[in-house]
């Protein structure tokens, strides 16, 4: 990315997005009159772009931050935005991981306060990070304001294609029956590592349908007691991960798509219900992939996590601002710049 500290924001109404599809070439003109620039500080965000944000923010339930992945810039504007959503009673922060993964990276923040070791050796055992888009430096600096201000995360995704291998670590640690446990666990951790790492080196190679249909971890899984609600919740969030990245794999993207959809709505619902218990107008940011934040259908076609939050705002008599965050430019490792601009 281009080393600027300034990022633009564009305000364009819907009625005048028509009337610019409607002619043959773009209406440059339009576009800068309606270009507001601000300024992204350690600590806040300045300009006339940033009072239309900060605007947003006091009035809306929901903040959806649509972004482009692995974008450090990105990252920095939402450490910048965090003390703004304090002040203005947003307490939750929902992230595109799994649940069992956003209890993990909290107690490891609080903790330690770091997730280097914890991403450093999962990448070394298996050759994949352990939770996406929360592995770069920029990102760990976030995760620590958010939760210092007070956030609690809520991770409504399924979990990450390589989370059995610290969650396996989760479940046992959990257990009180870890003396007879013991000798099938390590059993289990070796083979998951094994199984993980083939998936890494080899795109296609089937993991899910492997794991899903392995006598060994099924009888780990069996042996666990069923009485213990933190362990059958891990479990049973890996069995239905498992099953969405199968379907994939069969290549049934169609059910694959509506079984992620399934699981983001259900979290959301089940964390907001809890949080109702203490708060009657519970305030977030949700933080996900750019085509997940749309209002009406996505890309996918299908009514994403971004329109199922304005649907729930809109229930309330409030706001749900979406706001879509892309790079105009990549800095390759070389220290080349590409543009990332489609000027039609």
């Amino acid at each position: 990315m281009v080393m600027k500290k300034k990022m633009f924001f564009i305000l364009v109404s819907i009625f005048s997005i028509l009337i610019a599809f409607g002619q043959q070439k773009p209406d440059t003109d339009y576009i800068k009159n309606n270009t507001y620039y601000f300024e992204v500080n350690v600590s806040n965000i300045q300009g006339k772009g940033a009072d239309i944000l900060l605007r947003s923010i006091e009035e809306s339930q929901f903040f959806v931050l649509g972004e482009e992945h692995y974008s450090a810039q990105v990252s920095k504007f939402t450490n910048a935005i965090i003390p703004l959503l304090a002040k203005h009673n947003y307490s939750h922060f929902v992230a595109e991981i799994g649940p069992s993964s956003a209890a993990k990276i909290t107690t490891l923040i609080q903790n330690n306060q770091s997730l280097y070791n914890f991403n450093t050796e999962v990448y070394d055992l298996v050759g994949e990070i352990p939770i996406p888009f929360l592995d770069g430096k920029e990102d760990e600096v976030f995760l620590k304001k958010a939760i210092n201000n007070g956030f609690e995360f809520w991770g409504i995704d399924q979990e990450y294609m390589t989370a059995q291998v610290f969650l396996i670590d989760e479940i046992y640690n959990l257990s009180e029956n870890k003396s007879a446990l013991r000798t099938l666990y390590s059993a289990v951790k070796k083979y998951l590592i094994s199984e993980t790492k083939m998936a890494m080196q080899n795109d296609s190679y089937h993991l899910f349908t492997e794991l899903s249909n392995s006598t060994l971890v099924n009888e780990f899984f069996k042996s666990t007691d069923i009485t213990n609600l933190k362990v059958q919740k891990i479990i049973a969030d890996l069995k239905e991960s498992w099953e969405t990245y199968r379907l994939r794999e069969v290549k049934d993207y169609y059910s694959s798509l509506h079984s992620r959809l399934d699981i983001m709505q259900r979290n959301f619902r089940e964390y907001y219900s809890k949080a109702l218990k203490a708060d009657t107008l519970p305030k977030a940011i949700i933080k996900i992939g750019g085509k997940h934040a749309s209002k009406g259908r996505s890309l996918d076609n299908i009514f994403d996590i971004g329109n199922f939050a304005m649907e729930l705002a809109n229930f309330n008599g409030k706001k749900s601002t979406a706001v879509l965050m892309f790079p105009s430019a990549y800095l390759n490792d070389d220290g080349s710049i590409d543009n990332n601009i489609d000027k039609e």
